[in-house]
C-alpha cells in the first residue's frame, strides 16, 4: 500500500511539474509579444503657437506635421483643449516605406499612406480616430501616442 502511494505521489509531481513548465514557457511567450510595434525613440519638441507658423492651432480641428519620431509626428488640437501628438508610423507593418500616416481633413481620421500629385494612394486600408484609436484595419494597435504638455501658447511634446 505504501509503494502504491509513494508511485502516485511521484506521478502527481512529474504532472505538477509538467503543467507549471507548460505555464512558465506560455507567459515567457507573451511576454515577448511586441504591443506597441512602433520603435521607441527619444522625442522632444517644443512648439510656441504665439508665432505665426503655429497659431492656427490655437484652433480646435487643426494639425501639424512635425519631424522627429520614427516617421514624424503629428500634433493636433482635438476639442475640449485637448492636445494629441502621435508617431506618424502606422501601426500595421510600420517597417514598410509606405506605412505613414496622415491627417484625412474632410473627416478627421488618420489613414495610412500619403498624398502624391494623382492623389491619396494608400498603403493599407488601416484608418485611425483623431484620438490615435484604431477605426478600422488591418491595423490592430493604436497609434504611438507621446505626451503632451501645454503652458500657455506652448506645447511639449515627449515620451
Amino acid at each position: 500500500m505504501e509503494e502504491k502511494q509513494k508511485e502516485d505521489f511521484t506521478t502527481m509531481n512529474k504532472l505538477l511539474i509538467l503543467i507549471l513548465s507548460l505555464a512558465i514557457f506560455a507567459s515567457c511567450q507573451k511576454n515577448n509579444i511586441n504591443n506597441d510595434p512602433i520603435a521607441d525613440v527619444p522625442v522632444n519638441i517644443t512648439i510656441n503657437m504665439a508665432l505665426p507658423s503655429y497659431s492656427h492651432l490655437l484652433n480646435e480641428g487643426t494639425f501639424v506635421y512635425e519631424s522627429g519620431g520614427v516617421k514624424g509626428v503629428v500634433v493636433v488640437h482635438y476639442q475640449n483643449d485637448e492636445f494629441y501628438a502621435f508617431d506618424r508610423a502606422c501601426s500595421f507593418q510600420p517597417s514598410t516605406s509606405c506605412a505613414k500616416i496622415e491627417v484625412d481633413s474632410a473627416f478627421m481620421v488618420f489613414r495610412c499612406g500619403s498624398t502624391q500629385t494623382s492623389g491619396f494612394e494608400k498603403c493599407c486600408d488601416s484608418k485611425f480616430f483623431m484620438n490615435g484609436q484604431v477605426l478600422n484595419g488591418p491595423a490592430t494597435f493604436g497609434l504611438k501616442q507621446y505626451q503632451v504638455i501645454k503652458n500657455g501658447t506652448e506645447l511639449s511634446i515627449k515620451n
